[in-house]
């Protein structure tokens, strides 16, 4: 029966994200979800407070494993696109952004089908700026969300706020100069099914 869901899995994938969608079993299993939202930039690129990041949007995808009714481990990939700005006005000029990596995910079901969850990780993140080479850097990721399980299905609905930390020196473009440590905050919604092993 898996074995048949196995190319629609790898579909799924690469367009999920990955909050474990509870339906309050220790049973190993494995979910696929995707998700969209908005994307804010924390920090300023400058100790001025000149140069940032207006708010944009991001969508993900990913794949996780339960390995008990507590415990998920998570693999996600977000693209995000924001506009960079001088003196809170907009360039025009985007900033695409490719995070990728893995997590731990803690999470607590409680009955009726609510989940909420904590995560814990890293990966790396490509950066994009526009008429210029991309720019592979280390990041470190963390979030916290909630799921609900819909009774009798597989299916689940979710919101999470997933960070991002990681240091944009060495880039060109918009982030010509910056060495600040950059603080990201994808803040989404999404739909995701589950696969009991």
């Amino acid at each position: 029966m898996l074995a048949n869901r196995i190319p629609h899995l790898a579909v799924l994938a690469l367009l999920a994200a990955t909050p474990l969608t509870a339906q309050q079993s220790s049973s190993s299993a494995i979910v696929v979800s995707g998700r969209g939202g908005g994307f804010t930039a924390l920090a300023n690129l400058n100790d001025l407070g000149t140069s940032d990041f207006k708010t944009g949007w991001s969508v993900g995808g990913g794949v996780a494993v339960q390995l008990s009714k507590f415990v998920v481990v998570r693999s996600d990939f977000t693209y995000a696109r924001d506009e960079f700005r001088i003196n809170g006005t907009g360039t025009g000029e985007h900033l695409q952004k490719y995070f990728y990596g893995g997590a731990i995910q803690l999470q607590y079901p409680f009955a009726g089908g609510f989940t909420p969850y904590v995560l814990a990780g890293g990966g790396g993140v490509t950066l994009k700026p526009i008429n210029t080479a991309t720019k592979s850097k280390g990041q470190g990721t963390f979030g916290a969300g909630f799921s609900y399980a819909i009774p009798g299905s597989a299916v689940s609905v979710f919101t999470e706020g997933v960070g991002y930390v990681y240091k944009p020196n060495g880039v060109g473009g918009s982030l010509t100069g910056v060495n600040r440590t950059q603080f990201d905050l994808a803040w989404t919604g999404g739909v995701s099914y589950r696969f009991h092993l």
